[in-house]
């Protein structure tokens, strides 16, 4: 909340519901980089979870657009604790070589210091 880390879960309603809120960063790439940024080799960079089927989607598009040497990779542990999901030594993670960060929560920070909201993957940055 505010740039300040809560594991407390922010868009249950009344009953306990989850409550998706509406993706705060969503940006497009276009041939044309008119709609959105150009298509580049080497300019992206793909944070994925295998423990997320939206991931998984991003990962085989990747695989079958050949686009594995054009946007390079980081896994987070399969396992989101109370921190969020983060970087480890786990068999099949993949640490950031980007950015640096543990926690994928810090992906948002950097991009917004007093971000409030969900943090999730798959991130294409």
């Amino acid at each position: 909340m505010n740039g300040q880390w809560t594991s407390k879960r922010q868009q249950d309603d009344e009953q306990g519901r989850f409550l998706r809120p509406p993706t705060r960063f969503r940006n497009w790439i276009s041939q044309d980089g008119e709609q959105g940024f150009p298509p580049e080799v080497g300019r992206y960079h793909l944070y994925v979870s295998y423990a997320c089927p939206w991931a998984h989607r991003t990962l085989i598009m990747r695989a079958l657009k050949g686009l594995e040497q054009a946007i390079s990779l980081s896994v987070v542990d399969p396992y989101m604790g109370d921190e969020g999901w983060f970087f480890s030594e786990a068999p099949g993670c993949i640490p950031d070589t980007v950015n640096g960060t543990t926690y994928v929560r810090d992906l948002y920070l950097k991009v917004d210091p007093q971000m409030t909201g969900r943090v999730t993957v798959p991130i294409l940055s």
